[in-house]
């Protein structure tokens, strides 16, 4: 060989290894741009909150009035963590019962977050929460059937199902609240 052809081998190694190094990721691209993120801008987003009703619970013994979830309860908890899959998710709140934070503890497990216990009743201290503490952010809720529709109005949003059934699990709602406060609901099944 050539020293000619030698010296152009060389430098054309070295051209491929320096685009081959600036189109590797170095991992820190995103703590730069998170780390110089507007506050302001953060708060101008739009708060998502899932609500769910807890999930099937065990009601094999009347006497429990703390009953964890049925085999298809834990089913359905699953498959809330399945649905919210790939959904960036900052807080789960859920009630000091056991079916409302074993509804939540795949998605917990999952995510590596902790449940984070409210009072079932406060449904303006709950909104308080989350719109201060999660401006911008996404929060899951899990409630029971009379409490459920009355944090989506606390949230601002209208109630999208007249009632649900003390026998329905499976309503997952979507409320989307505006940086202006504004609200809209979303009603699905899961």
């Amino acid at each position: 060989m050539s020293l000619r052809l030698l010296s152009y081998m060389w430098v054309l190694l070295l051209l491929f290894a320096t685009v081959a190094c600036r189109n590797v990721p170095s991992g820190n691209e995103g703590a730069i741009e998170i780390a110089n993120a507007d506050p302001d801008e953060i708060k101008n987003q739009p708060t998502t909150v899932y609500l769910v009703r807890h999930a099937e619970k065990d009601i094999s013994n009347p006497s429990d009035q703390d009953p964890g979830l049925t085999a298809e309860g834990e089913a359905r908890a699953q498959a809330l963590r399945t649905l919210l899959e790939g959904q960036k998710i900052d807080a789960l709140y859920a009630t000091k019962y056991k079916r409302t934070k074993n509804t939540l503890v795949p998605l917990a497990q999952a995510r590596n977050l902790d449940v984070i216990e409210y009072e079932a009743h406060d449904f303006n201290g709950l909104e308080n929460k989350i719109l201060q503490q999660y401006p911008g952010g996404t929060v899951v809720v899990a409630g029971h059937s009379n409490t459920i529709l009355p944090i989506v109005e606390a949230l601002g949003a209208k109630r999208p199902v007249p009632d649900i059934p003390d026998s329905q699990y499976d309503y997952i709602f979507k409320v989307v609240v505006a940086a202006d406060g504004t609200a809209t609901v979303a009603a699905d099944k899961f």
